[in-house]
């Protein structure tokens, strides 16, 4: 018996450090721009890094995947940070939920409704675009280049 408490103890432990750590891993861990990805996995790309608590690294992961020409308009990444202590995009940081719906595709360009359930339980709709490069470094990566202000949809009771 005391054998089997021991067990479920250590057990319990073991999985709160595991779940902690892969938590500290996500921030820590920048997930880098390919080809191999597709456009509606660089949007959830992006709002898991914006989801994962820490908001200064979630706004380098949305940085990693902007399209080469919203950095020229949003940059540099200092600048970029800025835009999430605005009422338009701070909704994103630490949010509790979200889900991604298509609403158009080509060959090369994508377009998504991305709702989002905020850490005090506010919804909200983004218009999310993306874009495959078509020059330079990153030819063929799908990049982020539009993300809309929000249109709230309800408030916490």
């Amino acid at each position: 018996m005391m054998n089997n408490i021991k067990r479920i103890f250590f057990g319990a432990v073991f999985f709160l450090i595991t779940m902690t750590l892969a938590k500290q891993s996500f921030s820590e861990n920048l997930i880098e721009p390919n080809e191999g990805y597709s456009a509606q996995e660089v949007v959830e790309i992006q709002l898991l890094g914006l989801q994962s608590g820490a908001s200064g690294r979630g706004i380098e992961q949305v940085w990693l995947f902007a399209h080469p020409n919203n950095k020229r308009a949003t940059g540099p990444l200092t600048r970029f940070r800025m835009l999430f202590e605005t009422p338009s995009y701070s909704p994103l940081l630490n949010l509790q939920s979200y889900s991604i719906k298509l609403v158009n595709a080509t060959d090369i360009e994508s377009q998504f409704v991305v709702s989002i359930i905020t850490d005090n339980g506010i919804s909200y709709d983004y218009f999310w675009a993306v874009e495959k490069v078509l020059t330079g470094d990153q030819v063929g990566f799908w990049m982020t280049t539009m993300v809309s202000s929000p249109r709230q949809l309800s408030r916490a009771s």
